[in-house]
């Protein structure tokens, strides 16, 4: 698992170049180990939750609330793979199977990079260096950059054309969002 040349490969992609494929591992090995960066951005975006948690008791005047764990770790999973389940039917549903491992693997990759950002982001906003306005405009950043993200990928690696792109992009996030929102809503009960 080579960091430097999958975040390369991921940069390579998104500007439209056509190195991209020679730098991630497009096997079925390379596929398995794109899930393993969806687990590791499951502690990145934890990291954004404490940060949040912490504003949210700033402002309230209270305790920081503890998250639990298990929890937030099984709706980050299923929000990270709810990519994976939405690209399977559009592949499925528009006959492109064959993009389907180089879609995930890629996606998987970028997703991680982009945690990796709003850890950043916010772990400097949790040691004080940052103020929670630009920790927060990061994780906003990133999160509407993930649209433009998953229209370069269905565009460049799925092969899709312009407003196929979209439609994919809209479903994906709309699955994200659906399972963020019912996993969320438990705790507000």
């Amino acid at each position: 698992m080579n960091l430097a040349a999958y975040l390369s490969g991921t940069v390579d992609v998104l500007r439209g170049g056509d190195d991209w494929t020679r730098r991630f591992d497009l096997t079925r090995r390379g596929f398995k180990q794109s899930f393993v960066a969806l687990i590791l951005s499951v502690p990145a975006l934890f990291t954004a939750a404490l940060g949040i948690a912490s504003q949210r008791a700033v402002l309230l005047g209270t305790d920081p609330a503890a998250i639990p764990v298990a929890a937030f770790g099984i709706i980050a999973g299923l929000y990270l793979l709810s990519f994976s389940a939405t690209a399977y039917m559009i592949t499925m549903f528009f006959d492109r199977q064959d993009r389907f491992r180089p879609w995930v693997i890629t996606r998987h990759w970028a997703v991680f990079f982009m945690s990796l950002l709003v850890a950043v982001g916010f772990g400097t906003y949790l040691l004080g260096w940052l103020p929670f306005a630009a920790a927060n405009a990061v994780a906003f950043v990133v999160f509407m950059g993930v649209l433009a993200v998953d229209i370069m990928l269905a565009i460049r690696v799925a092969n899709f054309r312009w407003g196929g792109a979209v439609y994919a992009a809209c479903a994906i996030a709309a699955m994200g969002l659906c399972v963020l929102l019912f996993g969320t809503a438990q705790f507000s009960g």
